[in-house]
C-alpha cells in the first residue's frame, strides 16, 4: 500500500482541479507525495508541496478532506490518497520532476486523469462539503 497526502486545490462550481503530471506521464495527478517513516500526513503535505510546486502552505489553514483508496496507476499497488485543502503563499512553479500543472476540468478530461483522483473527482459530484 502506497500512502500520500495530496494538496486539493479545486474551483467546484468549475470543475477545475490543480493536477500535476510528472515528466512525460500520460496521467494527471494530485500535488504531493509519498509520506515518509516518521512523518504526520501533514508534514509530508507540506514538504511534498514544497519540492513539487514551490508554495508554502500555511499549517494553520490545513483541513483534512477525504481518502481515497484505489489501484495505484501503472502499478501493482494499491494507493491511498489523503486529500487535505489548505491555504498557500507564492506563486505556483512546477519544479522536481513535475513537467506541468494546470487547473483541469474533470469533467472533461476524466479519462487524463489517475484512477485514485477520478475516484475523488467523483466524491465532489456527489457532495456539497468542500
Amino acid at each position: 500500500m502506497i500512502r500520500c497526502a495530496c494538496l486539493v486545490e479545486l474551483n467546484q462550481a468549475k470543475h477545475k482541479l490543480l493536477v500535476v503530471r510528472v515528466r512525460d506521464n500520460v496521467k494527471w495527478y494530485l500535488p504531493g507525495g509519498k509520506i515518509e517513516l516518521g512523518e504526520t500526513k501533514e508534514q509530508a503535505l507540506i514538504r511534498e508541496i514544497k519540492e513539487e510546486l514551490n508554495i508554502d502552505l500555511i499549517p494553520s489553514s490545513i483541513e483534512f478532506m477525504t481518502m481515497v483508496s484505489d489501484k495505484a496507476y501503472g502499478l501493482d499497488d494499491d494507493v491511498e490518497l489523503y486529500c487535505f485543502s489548505a491555504k498557500f503563499t507564492g506563486e505556483i512553479t512546477p519544479v522536481s520532476e513535475i513537467s506541468d500543472v494546470q487547473y483541469l476540468d474533470w469533467q472533461q478530461n476524466a479519462e487524463l486523469l489517475a484512477p485514485a483522483v477520478l475516484k475523488l473527482c467523483r466524491f465532489f459530484d456527489t457532495t456539497t462539503k468542500i
